[in-house]
């Protein structure tokens, strides 16, 4: 199975990628997840360089950039790391307030592959 998401709003785009990068640093937090992953899945510089050409808030875009950090205060102030990442929680939760929501119902974001 592939998966896509596919969203054509850009207000649902970054609620999206908003809601993404909560999920990822809650699972993180909670030692569910590795760093690396979160950095597969969303915290990598592709990811950055691709929602700066797309014009993505760019609170959401400094989120991801203070992800790709993460392995740095890992391995160098691990001591902080935990602060780090309830402080880009937090950071997540508040631009998920500000973020206009869409109006109901959307489009599927998941749909089968053809």
């Amino acid at each position: 199975m592939k998966l896509i998401l596919e969203a054509n709003e850009k207000v649902i785009n970054e609620r999206i990628l908003a809601i993404l990068e909560l999920g990822l640093l809650t699972a993180l937090s909670n030692n569910v997840i590795s760093i690396e992953e979160c950095e597969g899945y969303l915290f990598n510089p592709y990811i950055m360089k691709l929602l700066n050409k797309n014009k993505i808030n760019t609170e959401i875009i400094n989120i991801i950039h203070e992800g790709c950090e993460l392995e740095d205060i890992q391995s160098l102030l691990p001591d902080k790391l935990t602060e780090n990442i309830e402080r880009l929680n937090k950071k997540c939760l508040k631009i998920l307030e500000i973020l206009e929501k869409p109006e109901f119902p959307i489009d599927k974001l998941i749909e089968k592959s053809k």
